[in-house]
């Protein structure tokens, strides 16, 4: 641990943000340094009250608001992945929990990013380096990365989701890297694409001669020049439920994923078992193991002769349009949620395209794109309409969606402005379509 006591020992160390990461940090710091001085800073949303809660269950700290924050002050500022820096903040202190495991455990970490698909991803990619390797699926899923030190010092992998968030700031990017692709969406973060594009591309502007980049056809030519990048539709590609690496070709027989793009990013992953040795046959055994991610497609059972499917982790307009494809027996779909700005026109282009399904618009972004839709073309021929939340979408679902077909939540859109998070959205969608 001497290059961790090295990164904190006596330094003025400030945790900007206490929320599932910034606890993390306080515990690991506190494990190697129990005595150390922290200060904490958190938003005036949680009230006096709330800061001398955070007081009371934490040892050798300070408490303060964020805008008390003096940047010179500290040595270390640890900021939690959501904050947005004011213009103009000193970037020479800031820090966080991705860039410093990078930092010292790039050599052991496959990393994954993309918009849309890097969960599913991650998490095959742990179940497949199971077979061979002690691993820990960390980041954007899984455990807080910091949770995991101990267990890496000892020589563990680390399959690690990392967010545009995580990456905005990093110096270090993963020994394997998987840049999936690349769609608009945080915007409210970051008020450009192409600084929310810039945010991703830490995942490969850092790593070092041998690494390995797996990177998605259609954002290729972001890493033109990148030494040892694989493109994923190209080299490494899935046709159906084949796969396609080069020389090694493996059929996929059984396995719970559906869709052709999670058959495209298994194709990454078959990649990465070859390069660090694990065998068709423990590939295999992972893959028919493997079960989806919790509101991803997610199959959560009958009601009324209605087939209901939660995909509530859809929140931009491609993943959308993804979980249509792949579900060509889908009767209903309900979009819709918080409105951040971003460009749904290749969503409504889409739509257009399905006359045969009920499209049930709900919240802001619904109503935006239904208004869009409206404006641009005659949509007397569509099945369109609009709730005005979850609740009146399902029961508007119940009355439209043919007997033997599925009712899919795919919002595409986040979930913030009425639900805590999109896992709240769909256990709730769970609820009211089973009437539990």
């Amino acid at each position: 641990m001497k290059k961790w006591l090295e990164e904190f020992e006596g330094r003025k160390i400030l945790i900007w943000g206490f929320g599932l990461e910034g606890r993390s940090t306080y515990r690991f710091i506190r494990r190697i340094l129990p005595e150390q001085e922290v200060t904490i800073a958190e938003s005036r949303k949680r009230g006096s009250e709330g800061l001398q809660k955070l007081k009371d269950e934490c040892t050798h700290v300070q408490v303060i608001f964020e805008d008390e924050i003096v940047p010179e002050n500290y040595d270390v500022i640890m900021k939690s992945p959501g904050i947005v820096l004011p213009e103009g903040f000193p970037l020479s202190n800031v820090n966080g929990q991705a860039p410093l495991f990078l930092k010292h455990y790039r050599r052991q970490t496959v990393g994954v990013t993309g918009t849309k698909g890097k969960s599913t991803t991650t998490s095959l990619v742990k179940a497949v380096l199971a077979q061979k390797y002690p691993v820990h699926l960390v980041g954007n899923i899984g455990y807080p990365c910091f949770d995991v030190i101990e267990d890496m010092e000892n020589g563990d992998m680390a399959a690690f989701e990392i967010s545009c968030h995580q990456l905005e700031y990093s110096s270090y990017s993963p020994y394997i890297a998987v840049y999936l692709n690349l769609f608009e969406e945080h915007l409210d973060h970051y008020g450009s694409f192409a600084k929310y594009g810039q945010a991703k591309d830490q995942i490969f502007l850092h790593q070092e001669d041998g690494d390995l980049l797996v990177i998605g056809e259609a954002i290729a030519e972001r890493a033109a020049g990148h030494a040892n990048t694989v493109i994923l539709g190209r080299e490494v590609r899935a046709e159906g439920h084949t796969l396609y690496d080069g020389e090694r070709v493996l059929e996929i027989r059984d396995c719970a994923l559906i869709g052709d793009h999670n058959y495209m990013n298994m194709a990454a992953v078959y990649h990465i078992a070859g390069v660090l040795g694990i065998s068709d046959e423990q590939f295999l055994r992972a893959v028919r193991e493997f079960q989806p991610l919790h509101h991803r497609l997610e199959d959560i059972g009958e009601k009324d002769g209605i087939r209901f499917v939660n995909d509530s982790i859809s929140t931009i307009g491609p993943s959308c349009i993804q979980a249509l494809k792949a579900l060509p027996e889908t009767g209903s779909v309900l979009i819709g949620g918080m409105d951040r700005g971003i460009d749904y026109s290749d969503l409504e282009e889409y739509l257009l395209t399905r006359k045969d399904l009920e499209v049930i618009f709900m919240y802001s972004t619904g109503r935006r794109v239904l208004e869009e839709l409206k404006a641009d073309t005659d949509i007397s021929g569509y099945h369109f309409h609009y709730a005005e939340d979850l609740q009146k979408a399902v029961d508007l679902a119940r009355h439209l969606t043919p007997k033997g077909k599925i009712c899919l939540l795919s919002p595409a859109a986040s979930s913030y402005d009425h639900f805590k998070n999109f896992e709240e959205r769909g256990e709730i969608f769970g609820k009211l379509a089973l009437g539990s």
